[in-house]
């Protein structure tokens, strides 16, 4: 399969390019709260000190709370360390800093390097029992995007009012988040490429020591997240540094596939390798002291950069013995998994009408010839006759479907059936198909890349470029049902419940999975001919 660079574009023509063994039911980490404070309901005590949060609507906001100490200075590139501790009641009415990166919808840097905090939401109804923990991930193609504002549904979801507690995390970002050379190999082998996702284990232990103030239940921890996020969590859920942090996982709209076919996940020495001509150009190539050279390079410079570096987590290393696929394939999940994608993921992508326009018949032809024949002789044709333009509203919608299954949900079956095997942790697939239906530019992306995610927070204000978007009575309907069967899947690692649709757990045979729409349908299969062929091809 085409697996380049996690290359992902966030939503509605905005151009954002583009998630650890967890086992349930290990015993939380528990430390005693601060000395002389106590807990109300807008004051929480952590580990570090006490936080002041806000009553907004109908939920309790605590933003900002620092997870680990900044990576700046010598902690650049390096793990993560405790975040220090503070006298006075902190307030966390604010939302941190994202991490250093590219805006995307603006062309400009933003950020800052003290960025690792977290965000928690709360329902203002007390519980009468701890309850299940929702953590998730951002996309962004790891290295843009941030916990609040990308997309604007972070803030404020009305999923933490349906009895979970919703908290969202920081985490670095590319070559301050994934960059390994052979001298960070031999500071310590273990953290390097891996500092974004050690940044997400520390969020991860951060909640098992203080998400009990809050109300949550650390033995009940859902990790989720989509796009990038939800390839990270893939990592993680073989990384034995994670081991007993969560108890289910989510993946959405990203899976990563074979090492052998993708030149994303490399081997921990050939992303190495890689790393000569970054060092060479920020000026440490000659340097006596590499490491010191590289932290003193300022944060802009490292952003400037750009992408287009091979970066890590390589496998090969105590963070990542082996390829996370092949050890799904001989292990399966730790922990329950709820994964699935959008039918329509490439309209937000790079397949927008704003960039394809009308697409005629020979227009098609030609694109899929442009993305396959470098893969072999023969492909091109064998792609058009899986994907005739016949089968399609129109010839544009035949090369979103190729695109879409090409790069998303054809990997995401991969990994779910590699994960799904006989003695493994339950999988359950879903295929999401709704298109918002109040909006006519909205709808005409039908079901794209994130537009799953404001029906699964519950936020629709903004929907993407769409200011107070108004959802439907049937949408209202459908998103509360999906929010639902997510913090079903939070409490108890089974998305079923009384009174609902029946969510088939997917197995190789008949490959069961439940479509996303205002009526779910279970249905036996997706695209089952087209991703057959598709996963047998190589990246060119």
């Amino acid at each position: 399969m085409n697996r380049g660079p996690l290359l992902i574009v966030l939503l509605f023509g905005l151009a954002l390019v583009l998630g650890l063994i967890g086992c349930g039911g290990s015993s939380p980490i528990t430390t005693p709260p601060p000395t002389g404070c106590t807990n109300t309901t807008t004051v929480k005590c952590t580990q570090s000190g006490a936080v002041q949060g806000v009553a907004t609507g109908n939920l309790y906001a605590f933003r900002g709370i620092p997870f680990a100490a900044p990576p700046v200075g010598n902690l650049r590139w390096k793990a993560p360390q405790p975040a220090a501790s503070w006298n006075n009641v902190r307030d966390t009415s604010t939302f941190g800093n994202e991490c250093p990166q590219f805006e995307l919808n603006t062309g400009q840097y933003g950020g800052h390097e003290d960025c690792l905090t977290l965000n928690i939401f709360i329902s203002q109804s007390p519980a009468q029992q701890p309850q299940p923990v929702m953590v998730f991930l951002h996309g962004g193609g790891n290295f843009a995007g941030n916990a609040h504002s990308s997309p604007t549904q972070l803030d404020l979801p009305p999923l933490a009012n349906h009895g979970v507690v919703v908290v969202t995390a920081q985490y670095r970002l590319g070559i301050l988040g994934f960059l390994t050379t052979p001298q960070l190999a031999t500071e310590d082998a273990s953290s390097a490429g891996a500092y974004a996702l050690l940044d997400m284990i520390a969020a991860l232990k951060w909640v098992q020591q203080n998400i009990a103030a809050f109300g949550g239940d650390p033995t009940r921890v859902l990790l989720f997240g989509q796009s990038a996020g939800s390839f990270n969590i893939q990592m993680l859920l073989v990384a034995p540094p994670a081991q007993g942090l969560f108890s289910a996982a989510g993946m959405i709209s990203g899976a990563v596939p074979l090492a052998s076919q993708t030149t994303w996940l490399l081997s921990n020495s050939a992303a190495a390798a890689a790393s000569g001509p970054f060092i060479s150009a920020v000026g440490c190539g000659n340097a006596g002291d590499v490491l010191a050279c590289l932290r003193g390079v300022p944060v802009t410079t490292i952003v400037n950069y750009g992408t287009n570096i091979a970066l890590g987590p390589g496998f090969g290393t105590p963070f990542l013995p082996i390829d996370s696929f092949a050890y799904l394939q001989q292990h399966g999940s730790p922990v329950p998994l709820l994964i699935g994608s959008t039918s329509e993921e490439y309209t937000a992508v790079r397949d927008g009408p704003d960039v394809l326009g009308s697409l005629d018949l020979a227009g098609y032809m030609t694109a899929i010839h442009q993305r396959f024949d470098p893969v072999g002789t023969g492909v091109a044709d064998q792609v058009l006759s899986l994907y005739s333009a016949a089968a399609y509203d129109t010839p544009f919608w035949a090369l979103v479907a190729v695109d879409s299954d090409y790069q998303i949900t054809c990997e995401t079956r991969g990994t779910a059936l590699a994960t799904a095997g006989a003695n493994h942790k339950p999988v359950w697939r879903y295929i999401y198909t709704h298109r918002y239906e109040n909006d006519i530019s909205l709808n005409g992306l039908r079901a794209c890349h994130t537009c799953d995610l404001y029906f699964i927070f519950g936020n629709f204000n903004p929907v993407g470029p769409i200011p107070n978007y108004m959802p439907t009575s049937a949408e209202l309907t459908f998103s509360q049902a999906l929010m639902g069967y997510w913090t079903r899947f939070a409490a108890t690692g089974n998305p079923n419940g009384a009174g609902t649709v029946a969510w088939p757990q997917y197995d190789a045979n008949t490959e069961g999975m439940l479509q996303l729409d205002d009526t779910f349908v279970p249905i036996n299969g997706y695209h089952v001919p087209q991703c057959t062929y598709l996963e047998t091809l190589t990246q060119p």
